[in-house]
């Protein structure tokens, strides 16, 4: 159990690590959904800054929330549901890490993102997301990122008389 905060005390701050992949970087709207250990939750927020280009490549967005969309937030931050859409020409997103920060007790809540978000599918990911297969709540999910994984390295041979690639 974390230390806990109440919504009208807190300041909250969200940083998220887009990835150094090609074409990792979004136009698209994201949108964020913070639980708390207490099963309380708020609303969609949308982590957007205004003038600024959110989400590129390799870049380090930090996005500060205020009170009062933390709505009922009454313990340290263990969940997040994570959302895009198609919007803009780049749509792809590539998220390495999001870290949820209370800037007045230090908790920080560490999500390993460490995928591609495709759009209008909500992720949810416990912070460190790390389970065994036998108790991942997720355990759909993984299966579907795993089928899409295994579609998209397929082995093949390209040129007669040379190994086989992944294509």
């Amino acid at each position: 159990m974390g230390s806990s905060f109440s919504s009208e005390n807190a300041d909250v701050k969200i940083y998220v690590c887009t990835g150094d992949k090609k074409n990792a970087g979004t136009d698209a709207n994201v949108t964020i959904i913070l639980h708390d250990e207490a099963g309380n939750f708020t609303e969609k927020i949308v982590l957007a800054r205004f003038l600024r280009n959110d989400f590129e490549r390799g870049q380090h967005d930090m996005f500060k929330i205020s009170q009062s969309k933390l709505g009922s937030l009454v313990g340290k931050i263990v969940k997040i549901e994570l959302c895009r859409d198609d919007a803009g020409l780049a749509s792809e997103w590539f998220v390495d890490k999001i870290i949820v920060e209370n800037t007045k007790t230090k908790d920080r809540s560490v999500f390993p993102i460490l995928r591609w978000i495709k759009a209008g599918c909500p992720y949810s990911i416990s912070e460190y997301d790390t389970s065994l297969p036998q108790f991942d709540d997720q355990n759909i999910r993984r299966e579907l990122e795993l089928k899409d994984k295994k579609n998209y390295y397929v082995y093949e041979q390209k040129v007669d008389g040379i190994p086989v690639q992944v294509g």
